[in-house]
């Protein structure tokens, strides 16, 4: 319910609405950060017509209509587009503070469709699979590293591999493995291809992605779900990087007495070793 709804709708509008719906259209990067006062205004209209309108697309008020084509902006463009998308942006409050926030809202938003389920159902095929594969490229290769450390205090085949060296890792592969692959809008083609390839190759898939109607979701076998900010031209991983701690302690949990043994044959060697001050 984004730009194509506008569009869509274009000729069912009354005359008032239609003339401010058409000045969004023209002028989609500075519309969507305007008020209903402003943009009535600036399309020669009444802020009326302009809260009139987003109802009669199917909103509940204006505030949704323009979050849904700022989220939309986000997803779609550069990220060139987003640092000057970001300064369009009113700037109230302290610098941190409103990065911050920014996060945390959309975290708060996030709680209400989060699926307990489908990361109890990965955290068991982990647990259960002879090798783990992790894909993560560009700013989600953190994530990768991040989730491929911690999954190596509990297993020994955790393995990082890169586009160069998919295809080697899943030729020598045992047949009972997961590939795992992580990306968020602007979706890397790569990844996609990964998952893509390790699903024909008949091993289990998994997508840690924003939407089950991502492109990578639509590849692999199974997928958890969680937003991702985009920050100006940053991609924010607070929220992605909750959901991996959220999997990780699932996983664990699913290990019991396996995992609290493992975890104090690591502490007899990090203390042996001085690995802590």
């Amino acid at each position: 319910m984004g730009w194509r709804n506008v569009e869509n709708n274009l000729s069912s509008l009354p005359p008032a609405q239609r003339k401010i719906a058409e000045y969004m259209l023209k002028n989609k990067l500075e519309s969507i950060f305007l008020t209903a006062l402003q943009l009535g205004k600036n399309a020669g209209s009444s802020e009326a017509s302009v809260i009139r309108m987003a109802s009669n697309l199917g909103f509940a008020s204006f505030p949704d209509f323009i979050k849904s084509l700022q989220e939309e902006a986000k997803d779609q463009l550069s990220t060139l587009g987003r640092l000057q998308t970001h300064k369009l942006q009113p700037q109230t409050g302290g610098l941190i503070a409103r990065i911050i926030n920014s996060d945390l809202e959309q975290a708060r938003e996030s709680l209400s469709t989060v699926d307990d389920a489908s990361i109890k159902n990965l955290a068991a095929q982990i647990c259960s699979s002879e090798a783990i594969y992790i894909i993560g490229l560009r700013s989600t290769r953190s994530l990768a590293v991040y989730m491929e450390y911690y999954l190596s205090w509990f297993f020994s085949n955790v393995f990082l591999p890169t586009t160069d060296t998919m295809g080697n890792h899943l030729v020598a592969a045992p047949q009972k493995s997961i590939v795992i692959g992580i990306s968020y809008p602007r979706y890397t083609r790569q990844t996609v291809e990964c998952i893509t390839l390790a699903k024909k190759r008949k091993f289990l898939t998994a997508a840690i992605t924003d939407s089950p109607f991502s492109p990578l979701a639509k590849a692999a076998d199974m997928c958890i779900v969680s937003p991702c900010a985009h920050i100006a031209h940053i991609d924010s991983l607070l929220i992605p990087i909750g959901l991996i701690n959220t999997l990780l302690i699932q996983v664990a949990e699913q290990l019991g007495p396996k995992a609290l043994k493992r975890l104090e044959e690591l502490e007899r060697n990090w203390t042996d070793s001085s690995v802590y001050c």
